[in-house]
């Protein structure tokens, strides 16, 4: 079995949500969940601090049954590096070799991840998800081009993220980059709300995964037409915006909550249409 899979299969074991994991361990959502779609490992800097969350034992996370004949590997739990060092200098030739492998695979492992994205999740008082976007492509004085926009967006056609609360897939068709850019909510959101829409671009995925509190909405006026024929739904989705002085100093994050936009295909796929209703909940300083 690999890592990745004995990860799922104890969340299973422990009844443990994607977002709780990453909660305990720092690890953004979107990441353990490329572990599953992408069928890749975590990077080794991940492994004790999942090790910790998960109350596993290094040697059950990194070994197979044969391994565990060690009696050296197989006291008690592993969770802490000095423990785990000292463990490795006494372990079999075999473990050393499939450790020293691992760790190696960190390089091939990266290269699967997004570049450039300085994302992060983190839980509020009440144990809700925001996405915070810590990269701001759109700053205060500088005008949004949503024809630069859609075509950044067109990147995310054909992909597919999940809905954590309801584990349920939303793939990006060809109408989102447009809707999205050039939609009447778009064209009428204003000021601080308009720059929220603009930088959320980043996030996408990451608004997807931590979307809640899903609702069937029926298409007011007709106004979509045959794109709402087979279902339409919102979900909630709450993300913050850093917040500089003029030294450059990070002062406090504008949070935001927003609905997603969904509808169902006539294949009963789910599609993203748009991020709508975007306004500014609080800017009170917040710690992660």
């Amino acid at each position: 079995m690999n890592i990745y899979e004995k990860i799922f299969a104890r969340l299973e074991e422990l009844h443990m949500s994607q977002i709780e994991l990453s909660r305990r361990t720092g690890i953004a959502t979107s990441t353990i969940s490329d572990w599953r779609k992408k069928k890749i490992n975590p990077q080794a800097d991940k492994i004790v601090p999942i090790c910790k969350a998960l109350d596993m034992s290094l040697v059950d996370l990194l070994c197979d049954e044969d391994d565990k004949s060690n009696t050296i590997m197989t006291s008690d739990y592993i969770t802490d590096e000095g423990l785990f060092v000292e463990t490795f200098m006494n372990a079999s030739d075999d473990i050393k070799r499939r450790v020293i492998t691992y760790y190696f695979s960190i390089d091939s492992n990266r290269s699967t991840e997004k570049q450039g994205r300085n994302i992060s999740i983190i839980c509020d008082e009440n144990g809700k998800s925001i996405v915070l976007i810590n990269d701001i492509r759109y700053k205060s004085r500088r005008s949004i081009d949503w024809n630069e926009i859609e075509t950044y967006l067109k990147q995310y056609v054909g992909e597919c993220f999940e809905i954590l609360e309801t584990s349920e897939s939303v793939y990006i068709g060809t109408d989102f980059p447009d809707e999205y850019a050039h939609s009447k909510d778009t064209k009428d959101v204003k000021g601080v709300n308009e720059k929220a829409k603009a930088n959320a671009i980043t996030a996408i995925e990451d608004l997807i995964e931590i979307a809640s509190d899903k609702a069937e909405f029926p298409d007011y006026k007709k106004k979509h037409g045959t794109k709402a024929k087979y279902g339409w739904y919102r979900y909630t989705t709450r993300f913050g915006i850093p917040v500089y002085n003029e030294e450059g100093i990070l002062e406090r994050y504008n949070i935001f909550r927003a609905r997603i936009l969904v509808r169902r295909d006539e294949d009963g796929k789910l599609y993203l249409y748009d991020v709508v209703t975007i306004k500014k909940e609080t800017s009170k300083p917040l710690e992660s």
